[in-house]
């Protein structure tokens, strides 16, 4: 929310009215993390009822229980988050007059669909569904006011992508599948020689 104001205010000089925040529920947000404990936690809770801690066999197997709760947690809290921010950003993207469209913002090393994604540039949600992400996604949709431009480092990369989509063979269907196999090929060799 601080987010949308702070890049309204830039462009337009005001902040969003309160109506763009009517939608959230924060109650509802907050109860999602909490599962989310509860969920993760249950089997450390479980295999802490059923030994000693003076079991050297135990401790290994508590250890482990433990180090799979850790990651899911951070994982879960992570997608959380973000789902957080992309939700308040899609709410006031639909509740606020000023916003005329979105765009997307890769993170620094993205994968093929969102490479794809990106290149279409300032997509209007009219047009196009915002709200489209994949498991382990840190892309957002950002807002495009009237009057301003997309940031110029955002406006690069979609004409880095969009040049890349029209050199990619085929059309359709086939043209999609050949841009994200050529495009995850060449992000998975960059991984690989780091």
């Amino acid at each position: 929310m601080k987010f949308h104001n702070a890049a309204r205010e830039a462009a337009t000089g005001k902040t969003a009215p309160k109506t763009a925040w009517e939608g959230r529920d924060l109650a509802a947000e907050s109860g999602k993390a909490k599962t989310s404990y509860y969920v993760h936690t249950a089997p450390l809770r479980k295999e802490l009822q059923r030994g000693r801690l003076d079991d050297p066999e135990f401790i290994k197997a508590l250890g482990s229980a433990m180090e799979s709760a850790g990651r899911n947690l951070a994982l879960d809290a992570g997608r959380l988050a973000e789902a957080g921010g992309r939700d308040a950003l899609a709410e006031a993207r639909e509740n606020d007059a000023d916003v005329i469209g979105w765009y997307r913002k890769t993170d620094a090393d993205p994968c093929g669909f969102c490479a794809m994604i990106a290149s279409r540039g300032s997509a209007y949600s009219d047009y196009m569904e915002p709200d489209q992400f994949h498991p382990g996604c840190h892309c957002q949709t950002l807002p495009l006011f009237r009057g301003v431009e997309m940031p110029a480092e955002d406006a690069r990369r979609r004409d880095e992508y969009l040049a890349r989509w029209n050199a990619t063979d085929g059309s359709g269907a086939d043209q999609l599948r050949n841009f994200q196999r050529e495009f995850n090929e060449e992000r998975r060799q960059r991984l690989e020689a780091a």
